[in-house]
């Protein structure tokens, strides 16, 4: 059996055609990943090859199977240019060298309609189809088809003039149709964002574009949160701001710039209540942020002595002794007395002396990430950690900073401030949740007053301990200028007599 001639004619050329195609697709592959392409122009290629295929095999051009076989080719040619043209303009041309960010709406919107143009030309060239009639008959059918659907033809448009007008992007956070969430995906048809609570919620665009949106990631993701905080009437309204702006300015993720804003917002029935305004750039976290301020809030009240009030109609009944308050002093006291008694400074005291100290002595608390001292700023007291722990940092004057100890229950530092009224040496931060026993100048001078017999130990004792100190920081790697040793013992005296106003 022999083949016709023109049949085994466009065979040959069917496999050229094949083998172009693919030879083309695999040198473009090696530069980018263009699966779909290829898919898309495979087909063609296998559409036209078959169509070579059956005109050299004699059927003529009116018979149907072959106008199908030439369509579905041409449709599939089409198809395959156009997605590369989506690649070499939209994500490359304009997303990659300009750095535009191209809707994916509209590059659908005008893939329908060139595909659809091209559709329109197969009828016209191919099937040989009246389009006159046609677009008469398509008007009756729009207007059915737009009355059934105009809900969703509503949708449509209402999500092409949000990408063209484009209020947010996928991954800004907003708050829209009373929902709050970070937006995951934009459709034809609907709005995705997914919430704090990681629920999906869908909103139809159509929704979207009659709602008020806030747009929490843009111009810029710097946005300012509140928080109000009641404060009892006794405390003046300027301690209370200075209170509160410390521990704001000092909470995770909290921005330095702006500063926190502290304002009176009213006088409420048993406090006076108070609006904290402070900026984040992390919106994502703003309730772990506002989290960190409130609790950085309560630590600083407590500090500086300042009340959050208890309503007025909370009545709290308690059964106590005559001396409960006094038995409960005394118990406080014990607690500190055993927390000064070993230290090495205080080796000189006697046990009055001591007793002394303690009379005087503040218990503050702190919470993780607090600083209790920083380096360069004035101090005179002395910290005893009673619970907790905390990271002794130091910086050189290049600016590197050392974690040259961590300190525990039982540990102190600040008694050269206490001592000599000299600037902190180190920074202290605390690593968990710590209470401290503080020590100043008031109570020690009270006890030099008394006895100036004991400066001597004092000296001994200090210098012991910068010594012990200064061979820390040069353990740890610190620069030279950190590692320096102490000043003598005689120094030390004269200092400490300065600082005290002790001849």
């Amino acid at each position: 059996m022999t083949l016709d001639s023109d049949l085994f004619l466009h065979i040959l050329q069917a496999i050229g055609l094949g083998l172009g195609v693919a030879l083309a697709l695999r040198l473009l592959w090696r530069f980018t990943p263009v699966r779909r392409v290829q898919a898309s122009a495979l087909a063609g290629a296998l559409a036209a090859g078959a169509y070579l295929i059956l005109r050299g095999s004699g059927i003529p051009n009116e018979e149907t199977v072959l106008r199908v076989v030439a369509a579905l080719g041409l449709m599939l040619a089409a198809n395959a240019f156009l997605l590369l043209f989506d690649l070499l303009l939209w994500d490359y041309a304009l997303g990659k060298r300009r750095h535009m960010v191209v809707p994916r709406l509209l590059v659908d919107l005008f893939n329908f309609i060139v595909l659809l143009a091209v559709a329109l030309l197969v009828l016209r060239q191919v099937f040989n189809v009246d389009l006159s009639a046609l677009v008469v008959t398509s008007t009756v059918v729009s207007a059915v088809i737009g009355l059934a659907l105009q809900d969703m033809l509503g949708n449509v448009v209402a999500g092409l003039a949000l990408q063209l007008e484009q209020p947010f992007t996928v991954n800004d956070w907003v708050y829209v149709s009373d929902q709050e969430g970070q937006v995951v995906q934009m459709n034809w048809r609907t709005l995705t964002i997914r919430t704090r609570d990681n629920h999906n919620v869908i909103i139809p665009n159509a929704n979207v574009a009659k709602q008020e949106i806030i747009n929490y990631s843009r111009p810029t993701s710097l946005q300012r949160l509140h928080a109000t905080v009641g404060i009892a009437y006794r405390h003046p309204p300027v301690l209370v701001k200075e209170a509160l702006s410390r521990a704001t300015s000092g909470a995770e993720g909290v921005a330095a710039d702006p500063p926190p804003e502290i304002l009176v917002k009213d006088y409420g029935e048993f406090a006076i209540h108070y609006d904290v305004r402070y900026w984040i750039t992390d919106y994502a976290r703003a309730q772990q942020i506002h989290d960190a301020v409130m609790t950085r809030i309560w630590y600083e009240l407590r500090r500086a002595g300042l009340t959050i009030p208890f309503p007025a109609r909370d009545v709290t009944v308690r059964m106590l002794g005559d001396d409960h308050d006094a038995r409960a002093q005394e118990q406080l006291r014990r607690e500190i007395f055993a927390e000064l008694r070993p230290l090495a400074v205080f080796a000189p005291l006697s046990e009055a002396q001591i007793e002394t100290l303690v009379r005087g002595a503040d218990l503050q608390r702190y919470t993780a990430g607090e600083t209790l001292v920083r380096q360069g700023d004035a101090g005179d007291s002395l910290f005893v950690i009673k619970s907790g722990k905390v990271r002794v940092d130091v910086r050189s004057e290049s600016g590197q900073v050392t974690t040259v100890a961590a300190l525990d229950s039982g540990d102190f530092f600040g008694e050269t401030s206490l001592l000599t009224g000299e600037p902190r040496t180190a920074s202290v931060i605390a690593l968990a949740e710590t209470e401290v026993v503080v020590v100043d100048k008031a109570d020690f001078a009270e006890v030099l007053a008394a006895d100036t017999g004991i400066l001597e130990g004092l000296s001994m004792a200090l210098e012991s301990r910068m010594r012990n100190l200064a061979e820390q920081v040069a353990a740890a790697g610190a620069d030279a200028d950190l590692a320096r040793q102490p000043p003598q013992r005689a120094a030390l005296l004269t200092r400490i007599r300065g600082f005290f106003g002790v001849q």
